[in-house]
């Protein structure tokens, strides 16, 4: 569907990470991975989060270029609903844009 729907900025930026971080059909990257990329990239960083944080504590880290993320993996009975964003929504969700220069 990414091919068809997601932006060209998506679609460099989440090749970008195949390249330099892991991203596979069969891997999840390291977190530590993606937010030294990131670093080096766009000044962006992630830092992981037990779970939800207040919109305030969310968007604060956002104004300094920190984008908090969960660690769990939705469990596989329900591959295609978490209650919570889990590290498969942050990843690959998320994370791509923030190695695009003019959306970070």
């Amino acid at each position: 569907l990414w091919d068809l729907y997601a932006c060209k900025e998506y679609k460099k930026s989440l090749q970008l990470m195949k390249e330099n971080c892991g991203y596979s059909r069969d891997s999840i990257p390291q977190q530590r991975d993606i937010s030294d990329f990131l670093k080096k990239t766009t000044n962006f960083q992630m830092r992981p989060v037990a779970g939800l944080l207040s919109s305030r504590d969310f968007l604060n880290g956002l104004a300094f270029r920190v984008f908090f993320s969960t660690q769990y993996i939705r469990h596989h009975s329900k591959p295609l609903y978490t209650p919570e964003p889990d590290i498969c929504h942050e990843l690959l969700g998320h994370a791509p844009m923030f190695a695009d220069r003019d959306f970070a």
